[in-house]
């Protein structure tokens, strides 16, 4: 197995993770199940078997096959016509509201210690609160460069780290 072999199977089940994550979400907030800011309809308690309605956007998603570029058919289904994150923050935000106050309620450290100049300027650069507070850099907009280069990144750091083994 090659190397592109590799970070090209890795690159699509990230991908197809988003998507599914995203095409779920679309599917609950069409059939009444999710509405954003709702805390009494989380996207995790979503329940689309047996839905009809959840059936048919799944069958036009499906019965296109690869006959239109994909973000062409998610435009049209689903109404989003790019990769986006956003479904997997909305479908674990109980968990990470849970986490944030409990990390409060327990007094827990986010992050690490500011030691003085040693690492300044990459905390200037990436914006890091360093005393106190959360980091959140995931509320932050990040394009599809960014995302991929991540993505790319340890994918590479992961395969070398299973070579030197």
């Amino acid at each position: 197995m090659t190397l592109l072999t590799v970070v090209t199977m890795f690159i699509r089940y990230f991908v197809s993770t988003v998507l599914q994550f995203q095409i779920y979400r679309a599917v609950c907030e069409r059939t009444g199940q999710f509405i954003r800011g709702d805390p009494s309809r989380p996207l995790h308690k979503c329940d689309i078997y047996r839905n009809p309605e959840a059936g048919r956007i799944l069958k036009r998603i499906m019965e296109r096959g690869s006959s239109a570029p994909w973000t062409q058919i998610l435009q049209e289904t689903i109404g989003e016509g790019s990769l986006n994150g956003e479904a997997l923050r909305d479908y674990f935000r109980p968990l990470e509201d849970w986490l944030r106050s409990e990390n409060l309620r327990t007094g827990e450290y986010l992050g690490w210690s500011y030691d003085g100049d040693y690492c300044k300027f990459s905390i200037e650069t990436a914006g890091l609160q360093v005393y106190g507070g959360f980091y959140n850099a995931a509320s932050r907009h990040f394009d599809i460069t960014s995302f991929f280069t991540i993505l790319l990144v340890s994918v590479l750091t992961t395969i070398l780290a299973m070579r030197w083994r």
